[in-house]
């Protein structure tokens, strides 16, 4: 009964884009791992201590790992590119941040200093540029 390709193993690694260099050590990794090399061949192969390679073959296992890792669905967002009615908005909620918080500052000032704040509306604009004004404080002003 056939059951299709016989499976390439360690033969994925050289279907891989990269330095063949790497792929030849991932190779004997991975050879370690399915048992077709002793740890002590492939120490000998890749001239590294026994720690190394187990070091080695973690690493490459974590790696496998993460690209393992679940993603959001969806194309990934592209950063940078704004466009001119999004950098107009954006200049303008800088605007009303500003006029917010001077809206903030009027109404603390209104709540702590309420007696400047009562009476006729822009009083105090008018007393100045007019002293002689009725109700004005300049010298020599009113009735």
């Amino acid at each position: 009964m056939n059951r299709g390709r016989p499976p390439d193993g360690v033969g994925h690694v050289d279907r891989l884009e990269g330095p063949d260099e790497l792929k030849r050590r991932l190779r004997v990794l991975l050879e370690t791992i399915v048992g077709s090399r002793s740890v002590a061949q492939a120490c000998e192969e890749l001239h590294v201590s026994e720690s190394r390679l187990h070091e080695l073959r973690r690493e490459a296992l974590v790696g496998a790992l993460g690209a393992l890792m679940p993603k959001p669905a969806g194309r990934p967002a592209t950063a940078g590119t704004t466009t001119a009615r999004e950098k107009e908005l954006e200049a303008r909620i800088d605007e009303l941040e500003v006029d917010l918080q001077a809206a903030l500052v009027r109404t603390e000032l209104a709540l702590a200093m309420p007696h400047l704040f009562r009476g006729k509306k822009n009083r105090w604009r008018r007393d100045r540029k007019n002293p002689s004004a009725p109700g004005g404080s300049g010298a020599g002003g009113g009735t």
